[in-house]
């Protein structure tokens, strides 16, 4: 085990080769260093820690990595993002989709929707697009219209919306007004015999609330566009260009078809 000194909080100080080095649980690696130190194994924990860095050369300077917390404008990246970023750098994606969705996740107007979003985007198999919007899942029925009033017309290459002031905003409420998309293993389990699973393309600027009774696997939005229909194929981290089964991708017009505001799925 390497020398070390561990505070209340997590935080570790770690002497090797008379050099010292800091980390704590925000750091994208910090499972990984801990069991390095564990371990003794002083030039993977060097390397880990340099993640940072890694990190700050991928983005040409747009995050900056400071005392084991990494920073998007000034603003502390949540480490849910962080280990996105992680992700993207290992599989050699470039910086735009995650700068971009960034971009749009701080035009957000709500404080407490930023945050909760964090959570939901920490499940797997959520990519994110070029452009900066997210990958999510909704299951429909037969028909493509929605399972809970049956009037939503959830075809590819519809747009779905509302006014953002009709979805509830209360996390705490599990089932309520809102347009709701959710990660492929939540869909799964809503979804009935016969129902079909579209993919939908979603702003982080527009969503809302996650509701805590799904285990942040589900989320309300006020706009979301329909983009394909899911095969059983768990798409990658990044997409570049998606084609749905009816070949059809891209932005569409606004449906406008007035929906019941009411669902809840």
């Amino acid at each position: 085990m390497l020398s070390h000194i561990k505070d209340s909080q997590g935080n570790w100080t770690v002497v090797t080769d008379n050099k010292s080095y800091q980390f704590g649980p925000s750091h994208p690696e910090y499972m990984s260093l801990v069991e390095c130190v564990r371990s003794g194994d002083a030039t993977q924990m060097v390397e880990l820690i340099d993640t940072g860095s890694k990190i700050e050369n991928w983005s040409n300077g747009s995050f900056r990595f400071r005392d084991g917390v990494l920073y998007y404008v000034d603003e502390q990246v949540h480490s849910a993002i962080t280990n996105r970023i992680v992700e993207m750098i290992k599989q050699n994606f470039d910086v735009d989709p995650i700068l971009n969705f960034l971009k749009r996740l701080y035009q957000n107007p709500s404080y407490r929707a930023i945050h909760e979003l964090y959570e939901f985007l920490s499940h797997k198999f959520l990519p994110i697009t070029p452009e900066g919007y997210f990958l999510a899942y909704k299951a429909v029925k037969r028909d493509f219209t929605d399972k809970y009033s049956g009037k939503m017309n959830n075809s590819v290459g519809e747009m779905v919306s509302m006014p953002r002031f009709r979805v509830d905003d209360n996390c705490d409420i599990g089932c309520s007004q809102g347009l709701h998309v959710g990660a492929i293993d939540y869909v799964k389990s809503y979804g009935s015999a016969g129902d079909k699973i579209v993919i939908c393309k979603i702003d982080p600027a527009d969503v809302v609330s996650v509701p805590l009774d799904s285990g942040h696997q589900k989320l309300r939005c006020c706009k979301y566009e329909v983009v394909g229909e899911y095969d059983g194929e768990l798409l990658p981290a990044v997409v570049e260009d998606y084609e749905s089964e009816s070949d059809v991708c891209g932005f569409f017009e606004y449906n406008n078809e007035e929906p019941d505001y009411d669902e809840c799925d």
